[in-house]
């Protein structure tokens, strides 16, 4: 779509071709297109194999994924234009309220990640743990997030990942520490949740209801126990654990460089509507060449005025130019520059408001968050902490439970 003449939201929202084709098939007036996935189906790709790579591709997919979900979002009323059934339609409804959610937990999700390692950081200085140095390492890993951000946004704003793979690389590394002590921390935390109940249970005090009341227990043990417990439930009832073995802790470890990293570049580059793929990352020029003529090419050959009457009658030439005030030039308008600053505005305006928004959320979510060493670690985990783990345990649940549905349906219909 790139140079011809289309808008960038449509130049990005082609970028994911497949999820346009299936949404207009879906929504074709008059039609009852419906999609099927086949689980027997598989296919070869030439992977990225290097951080660069990565990095090009998932802007494209990023990108065209974004701008493609908006689009069957806000145009979602083509639905009522097909001749699907009222039953068919209403679960298009269902899938229409996960959609859409998904899409602004996904728009916030730069801000998100940072609470969620600010308020399980802070939750750790809770004086009962007793951890000598804590307040030392999360301000120490404060400034390294922040700082490997703020890189990102710098090579991000003109650099190819191509010329800059040494601090990508570094970027993606800082990040999984950052993993390592967010899981370690959330993993503490259950356990000192899960302690507190079982010496509740013990004094004779405990109750049902004490399970909810304690924040810990119920906002970080029941969510990660239903986040992991359904991937794991999951590829149980499929026969395929192997990926949970041999790809989970990979994919903990770059969570937040998906979000961090590929997000920034991606939503950083909107501009950039090239395929993205290995060797299709820049635009090719040809600035020509420049050879030299005669026997010696350090040598030039200049022609100048010698004789006295023709430095004056240049110098007259010269002064009657001066003379004269100039035509105005009329600027013709370069049609291509002109698209490459809508585009790059259209860039800066998306980067702008992403950026604002997810850093006014991080900025009230933080400033009001409790301090775990004045109040506790409860108090510090209460309120937003919970509403961000609890919608991840419940979008992996909706998926879930779409996942169960077409395995049932399978074992009678078939594929």
């Amino acid at each position: 779509m790139h140079g011809a003449g289309a808008d960038i939201f449509t130049a990005n929202m082609y970028l994911a071709e497949d999820r346009i084709l299936c949404w207009e098939l879906v929504s074709k007036r008059r039609g009852q297109w419906i999609l099927h996935y086949v689980k027997s189906a598989y296919a070869e790709t030439d992977v990225p194999d290097e951080v660069p790579e990565l990095i090009s591709q998932r802007r494209r997919w990023l990108n065209g994924s974004f701008f493609a979900a908006v689009h069957s979002t806000v145009k979602f009323g083509y639905i009522y234009r097909s001749s699907h059934t009222a039953a068919r339609k209403f679960w298009i409804h269902v899938e229409l309220v996960y959609q859409t959610f998904n899409l602004i937990f996904s728009w916030f999700s730069l801000g998100n990640y940072y609470i969620a390692f600010y308020i399980l950081s802070n939750a750790m200085e809770d004086k009962s743990f007793g951890i000598a140095g804590i307040k030392v390492i999360n301000l120490v890993l404060n400034y390294m997030y922040l700082g490997l951000l703020v890189t990102c946004y710098l090579l991000a704003l003109g650099n190819r990942p191509q010329g800059s793979k040494k601090w990508y690389t570094i970027a993606f590394i800082g990040f999984g520490i950052v993993t390592i002590y967010m899981t370690f921390s959330a993993f503490f935390l259950a356990f000192r949740g899960i302690s507190d109940i079982a010496s509740q249970s013990q004094n004779g005090t405990l109750t049902f209801g004490d399970f909810f009341t304690n924040s810990i227990f119920r906002n970080i043990v029941v969510s990660l126990l239903a986040t992991l417990g359904l991937y794991i439930f999951a590829s149980l009832l499929f026969f395929e654990p192997w990926h949970m073995i041999t790809s989970f802790v990979q994919y903990l470890l770059m969570a937040p460089s998906y979000i961090a990293v590929l997000n920034v570049y991606a939503f950083a580059n909107v501009h950039d509507v090239s395929w993205g793929t290995k060797g299709d990352n820049k635009v090719a020029t040809d600035l020509g060449t420049v050879s030299a003529a005669g026997k010696n090419k350090n040598e030039v050959e200049v022609v100048v005025p010698t004789e006295q009457k023709d430095i004056n009658a240049a110098y007259e030439d010269a002064l009657h130019v001066l003379s004269q005030k100039p035509e105005k030039a009329v600027p013709k308008p370069d049609l291509n520059q002109k698209q490459e600053d809508y585009y790059r505005n259209f860039r800066t305006n998306v980067l702008l408001v992403w950026t604002l928004t997810n850093g006014l959320l991080g900025a009230v979510v933080v400033s009001t968050a409790g301090k775990a060493d004045d109040k506790g670690a409860q108090n510090a985990v209460k309120g937003y902490m919970g509403f961000v783990l609890f919608s991840v345990a419940a979008l992996a649940f909706v998926r879930f439970c779409g996942s169960t549905a077409y395995l049932i349906i399978r074992l009678f219909a078939g594929e």
